[in-house]
């Protein structure tokens, strides 16, 4: 009895000790939580501090709004979003040598007068930096005309979207981020005529449009007098082309009969004269300045001959790659510009604006709102490339440094042929003598009675001589049958699919690196294995007109594993060209065309695409030490697939939270079997750790939502053995409402801490992985 009582004694006597002491173990891990949470604020604030430190340089960025829509393009909006997040990140990383960016905007609504005020607003803010904007042609004529004794004086950068470069030639601090008329586009328009063979060339061209005479003034100057038809230039009369003149327009081509007719109207013009000419039974090719999408379906899909047009960014049947990884990166709806309502425009007040239907879901990929993308992006990496160039300047440059800094970096350093400034969405080079983005304009083709665009046969990229080279499109479809053995440690998985490609006679599959295929140390050789199974021409079970191949191999990607087990993967196979001398551009046929069925261990498609992007290679000559940037197109064909998770549930979820159960349930044994229930707890605690060493460990750079998830499980039993060990106290037990405070902590906040969990488990599933 008495050594009962003695060891009851020496029992309370420790737990009374440990009581008292946990007061002081809190109060530490307190401090220490402080600390570390002080500590990451202080560096925040230092960060923050750097940024911020001194008057910020400004940046003028020109937009166009246009108020007569009855539902916005989004540009404008898309702009603004995409350019205040690149101005967050150049500023959370010290803005320029401590300095922060700051963003103006100036809307011209399509006025000249407002373009030139703007301007003027631009230049008299202090310490700007660079002006950014302006797509118009006919607007920068005006303006160029009014300012260019200021706009040479002020030294100040100011690279615009306009494509005619003539316009600025005298003007040395003036760039455009879109491919010249004269320099890029034309030449590439002259030289697919000759390469498709037409001989005799019509022009019907607006007058007054700077923008499209300046590109059929060079096609004529090119071309030379014999082989052009036709040449008719136009005014509006209105809104619209005068009847009488599409009149006597279709009469002389009629005579004259053209192979192709080069029309330069306006996207909103060019479907009358089309109509008419086809009335008075002309039907040459069309080659159409400005986008075929503007045009009606009946039109196209009617029209007894082929329709071509220039494109540099919304490409048919593939996304801009680096685009799309970045878009996926946030919730869909996140990314969307187009559509919204324009309630000022004056058709809801006459009748002719309508309603669309409300949709449930809009994808971030369709063509308009990717036109706004595509806008908004050009304008962040303009924003990302004079930081970066006037940052190079060095610490101590004055302003008028800076200026040079970023004129140099654009045509010396990021010089077409020599280097690239490598953007969030896309790489810039620029002509040194014309100052304009070296970016040629692909060729599109919508064949007679196909319905889709897709790329021509035929494309020209700038050579480093300054020359156009012919490149082929490899029209490619990738079907993959099964991808198995994903290893996230080692980064890679097996794929089996075939690839069929259209049989020409220079298209091959041996012109195609397959670029992550995984590259075996021993042998120094791709783990690939191609078996041809079609190699064109006459045959009873495949077309004569295709080539196809069964390829299987190893290939590498990257996983993401921060939502691990519940992630969404990408799995690519790239292709590019194999050398320099072979190049070509890849034309995937129509995603509801491709097969959609792909066997795979433990995973579920989830989406498919075929992205596009345009790399080099940097060369430095270590001899003479001159830089070279050879450019080239890559192709990615890309499965979206994620997790299958019912193993996970099975063997992770569901004991733990049985693990959870168990430990919880023990709160509520009477405290008088307080052995008894820290015993359980203990236990509970060290079945969660040895739960979590029996899983597969995986090579990650961050915490795995499945680490979070057994942390969470830790923190949860350890607070409960906590609370337990408090309430037995005397000192606690003694203040009811401490120990009251405990109680509800014990049975209510655990519980409502599960459910937090919970959703914060959910969020971060919903959101896909770039």
């Amino acid at each position: 009895m008495y050594a009962s009582d003695q060891s009851k004694t020496a029992s309370q006597i420790c737990l009374g000790r440990v009581g008292s002491l946990l007061p002081l173990a809190l109060f530490i891990l307190i401090v220490i939580a402080l600390f570390v949470l002080l500590a990451s604020g202080t560096a925040r604030a230092q960060d923050e501090a750097q940024a911020a430190a001194g008057p910020p340089y400004n940046i003028a960025l020109f937009t166009s709004t246009r108020t007569e829509e009855c539902y916005s393009r989004g540009y404008v909006e898309a702009i603004r979003k995409l350019t205040g997040e690149e101005q967050a990140r150049i500023n959370a990383y010290g803005g320029i040598r401590g300095r922060p960016v700051s963003l103006h905007f100036f809307d011209d609504f399509l006025e000249e007068t407002k373009t030139i005020s703007n301007m003027r607003s631009a230049l008299a803010l202090p310490n700007l930096l660079a002006v950014i904007g302006l797509s118009s042609s006919t607007r920068g004529k005006a303006l160029f005309e009014a300012m260019s004794p200021e706009l040479r004086a002020s030294n100040v950068p100011f690279l615009t979207d306009v494509s005619v470069n003539g316009i600025f030639k005298d003007l040395p601090n003036v760039f455009s981020t879109r491919p010249s008329q004269e320099e890029e586009r034309a030449p590439i328009v002259t030289h697919f005529l000759a390469q498709m063979g037409f001989q005799r060339v019509a022009f019907v061209v607006r007058d007054d449009a700077v923008y499209n005479k300046a590109l059929v003034d060079a096609v004529s100057s090119a071309l030379g007098p014999d082989r052009i038809t036709a040449d008719h230039r136009v005014l509006l009369k209105g809104d619209t082309l005068d009847p009488t003149d599409l009149e006597a327009i279709a009469e002389d081509l009629k005579v004259k009969q053209p192979d192709l007719i080069l029309v330069a109207v306006g996207s909103a013009q060019t479907e009358p004269l089309i109509n008419k000419i086809r009335d008075a039974g002309v039907t040459p090719a069309i080659f159409m300045i400005g986008s075929l999408d503007r045009l009606s379906s009946a039109t196209r899909d009617t029209y007894p001959n082929a329709m071509y047009e220039l494109a540099s960014d919304d490409l048919p049947e593939v996304y801009n790659e680096r685009m799309r990884r970045v878009a996926t990166q946030a919730a869909p709806g996140a990314w969307i510009f187009e559509g919204q309502k324009n309630p000022t425009a004056p058709g809801w007040a006459d009748g002719s604006c309508k309603e669309e239907a409300e949709r449930s879901f809009r994808d971030p990929f369709e063509h308009a709102n990717l036109r706004a993308i595509n806008s908004g992006s050009k304008f962040a990496d303009m924003v990302a490339l004079v930081s970066s160039a006037a940052r190079a300047a060095g610490p101590d440059a004055d302003l008028p440094t800076r200026h040079l800094s970023i004129v140099r970096a654009l045509t010396t350093t990021y010089a077409t042929g020599r280097g690239a400034y490598r953007g969030r969405f896309q790489n810039w080079s620029f002509d040194p003598q014309t100052r304009v983005a070296s970016r040629p304009p692909l060729i599109l083709i919508l064949p007679q009675g196909l319905g889709r665009k897709q790329l021509a046969p035929v494309q020209f990229v700038r050579v480093r001589n300054g020359e156009f080279r012919r490149i082929e499109t490899f029209y490619v479809d990738v079907d993959m049958i099964r991808a198995h053995r994903v290893d996230e440690n080692e980064r890679s998985f097996f794929a089996e699919f075939y690839l069929s490609m259209h049989a020409t006679d220079t298209a091959s599959i041996d012109k195609i690196d397959f670029t992550n295929a995984y590259l075996d140390p021993r042998t120094n050789g791709r783990q690939i294995t191609i078996e041809e199974l079609h190699g064109g021409g006459s045959s009873d079970a495949f077309p004569a007109t295709m080539k196809v191949y069964k390829v299987n191999g190893r290939f590498l990607f990257q996983p993401d594993l921060e939502t691990y087990p519940f992630d969404t993967q990408r799995f690519a196979i790239e292709i590019q060209p194999k050398s320099d001398d072979a190049q070509f551009i890849v034309q995937p046929p129509p995603l509801d065309l491709r097969d959609h069925t792909v066997a795979s261990d433990d995973w579920n498609v989830e989406d498919q695409y075929v992205g596009i992007d345009e790399d080099y290679v940097p060369i430095v000559n270590a001899y003479t030490h001159e830089p070279s940037a050879v450019p080239f197109y890559k192709a990615s064909y890309v499965w979206m697939m994620k997790r299958e998770v019912t193993d996970y549930f099975l063997r992770v979820v569901v004991p733990l939270a049985f693990i959870l159960i168990v430990a919880y349930v023990s709160i509520f044994i009477p405290q008088s079997h307080f052995e008894a229930i820290i015993t359980i707890q203990v236990t509970a605690l060290l079945s969660a750790v040895a739960l979590y060493l029996s899983l597969p460990q995986l090579d990650s750079d961050t915490a795995t939502l499945s680490d979070r998830i057994f942390l969470f499980d830790y923190m949860l039993v350890s607070l409960m053995i906590v609370i337990s060990i408090m309430r037995i106290n005397n000192r606690v037990a003694s203040r009811r409402w401490l120990s009251r405070s405990l109680e509800f902590i014990h049975i209510g906040a655990i519980p409502a801490l599960v459910v937090g969990i919970a959703y914060y488990v959910h969020t971060m599933t919903s959101i896909p992985p770039a």
